[in-house]
């Protein structure tokens, strides 16, 4: 599945802060620490397969490394992947040679393994390797991967952690289970309440200044809030999946999420059928206020229907971010909606009003927000649009039952930018998409003279199935999706990190690591 739909709590929390390229700080080695403090529970594990709490997970990337990893921007860089070579439905996969901090060496039955571990698991790894049938080892340093479709883009999805073959296996006389055994960076010391640097992994590791991770036990979420309250670590990372941002003071580092906030548009419903309305719509929203007073500037303004940092698209998506209010009624009138009537709602010759439903759910504070001023931002140009709150279940009930106009919604969008579930009829989250008809199957049609007709314009649910053969490429896509408007991007959010001011030379922290920079990080004592 290439999408989960979240559908989050939140309350309003203002998090506006200064970037970490905004503070360079001059530090000399005499003036430097060589430690972090992080925290982490000592009841959850370091095993990034099993770990529950967001704390451990995060440590975890430090203790494992990945085939590659994503920067802020979602540009692949290697890790353990020496190569990677991509053919059709097949991902073949060289490994650089790395040891683990056992001293053994990493193999490519290590990566299968974990590979298989990842599929099997409950966390992220899972959902995103959705793709992936099988991964087989051809020899020591080659994984080759097969697909259920061919995907341009699958090396994006190769972040899962890599351990050793059985290492989360071991225990110790009193059946304690031991950490599994990486090649990250770190690795956990004898008593667990520290990470010292992984010197079998790293070879040379002088360049690293950051020599241990001292760990502070919050084993619940009311022990982190007062920690990071209070200051005593000095990093702190949140999704914002519930809407509640802890305090801490130092700089804020905004990390990039693909969790695209959209208008579901039930397409075969009335007037939303035409791609004018759909169009009046999307110009008639403001997607700055949207992030600036719904999202309380965690979020960033969609240009397009894919995140606006990625490099593939930067130049193909051209979305105003703000309304005008000129193109939505020129859509409008073009399809006959000429006239306001005494609320101010545009109405067409036949007295039909352009009034709509914006289904959300209730339980989702700043959704609910987003909801109204969506409303709002409408009504200035002659939509008349009522926002229904409904529960979580009778939310999602509608969805599935085709009950609805338009509906606000969430979704995570893998690394892979697959955004077909929610375009094509089928798809995880494809609610209320144009339904398919048999005499659509062919490219092409006869003249009533016998003549071959024009051939049509191919859909955007087309063409995105046209991208994973190879019969067109990603600005294709992009261009086709903006005039067809199948649904309407809004915003994609953003979480944070917050570091203490004193750490220098946090660079590209991103959703796959946080601590990306490490070996570079420098630290002025207080």
């Amino acid at each position: 599945m290439a999408i989960l739909m979240f559908l989050l709590c939140g309350c309003r929390e203002n998090t506006d802060g200064v970037s970490s390229s905004e503070t360079v700080l001059n530090i000399s080695a005499s003036d430097a620490r060589d430690y972090l403090t992080l925290l982490y529970s000592s009841s959850d594990t370091f095993n990034p397969y099993t770990a529950t709490t967001e704390i451990n997970r995060q440590l975890c990337k430090l203790l494992y490394e990945p085939l590659i990893k994503l920067d802020n921007e979602f540009n692949i860089h290697y890790c353990l992947a020496e190569k990677i070579e991509i053919n059709g439905a097949s991902c073949t996969v060289t490994i650089k040679n790395r040891l683990f901090s056992d001293g053994s060496s990493l193999t490519a039955e290590d990566v299968v393994y974990s590979f298989n571990l990842a599929k099997k698991s409950a966390t992220e790894y899972a959902y995103k390797l959705y793709e992936a049938v099988s991964a087989t080892a051809a020899d020591s340093k080659t994984v080759v991967f097969k697909m259920n479709k061919a995907d341009p883009y699958f090396a994006n999805l190769l972040d899962f952690p890599i351990m050793k073959k059985n290492s989360e296996k071991r225990t110790n006389s009193d059946g304690v289970v031991f950490p599994p055994i990486g090649c990250g960076r770190y690795m956990p010391n004898d008593d667990m309440t520290k990470l010292v640097l992984n010197e079998k992994t790293l070879g040379n590791s002088n360049t690293f200044s950051v020599k241990e991770i001292r760990l502070i036990n919050a084993p619940d979420e009311e022990s982190v809030s007062h920690y990071v309250e209070i200051g005593a670590a000095d990093m702190y990372y949140s999704d914002i999946s519930d809407g509640n941002i802890l305090r801490m003071s130092g700089k804020k580092v905004n990390i990039n999420l693909n969790r695209l906030i959209y208008i579901g548009v039930n397409v075969n419903h009335g007037d939303l059928s035409q791609a004018a309305v759909r169009q009046a719509i999307s110009s008639g929203i403001d997607r700055s206020v949207i992030c600036r007073d719904g999202y309380y500037n965690n979020a960033i303004a969609a240009n397009g229907f894919y995140n606006p940092v990625w490099q593939a698209v930067k130049s193909v998506q051209n979305i105003e971010l703000q309304a005008n209010k000129e193109i939505t009624v020129e859509n409008l009138e073009k399809i006959g909606y000429n006239s306001l009537d005494s609320a101010g709602v545009r109405k067409n010759a036949s007295g039909a009003r352009l009034k709509f439903d914006l289904l959300v759910n209730k339980e989702n504070r700043l959704r609910v927000a987003a909801a109204r001023l969506i409303s709002s931002q409408l009504s200035e140009c002659g939509f008349n649009i009522r926002v229904v709150e409904k529960s979580y279940e009778d939310y999602t009930a509608a969805l599935s039952e085709g009950n609805f106009q338009l509906y606000l919604a969430e979704v995570a969008i893998t690394p892979n930018m697959d955004i077909s579930s929610l375009i094509i009829e089928g798809g995880s989250a494809a609610y209320g998409v144009k339904k398919s008809h048999d005499s659509d199957a062919s490219s092409e049609s006869s003249g009533i003279d016998g003549t071959q007709a024009e051939q049509p314009v191919a859909t955007a649910a087309e063409l995105i199935k046209g991208l994973y053969s190879s019969a067109n490429n990603i600005t294709d896509v992009a261009s086709v999706l903006q005039t067809e408007m199948p649904f309407i991007p809004v915003c994609y959010r953003t979480g944070v990190l917050f570091c203490n001011d004193n750490i220098e030379n946090v660079n590209n922290s991103s959703v796959s690591d946080i601590y990306f920079s490490i070996e570079s990080y420098k630290i002025k004592t207080k």
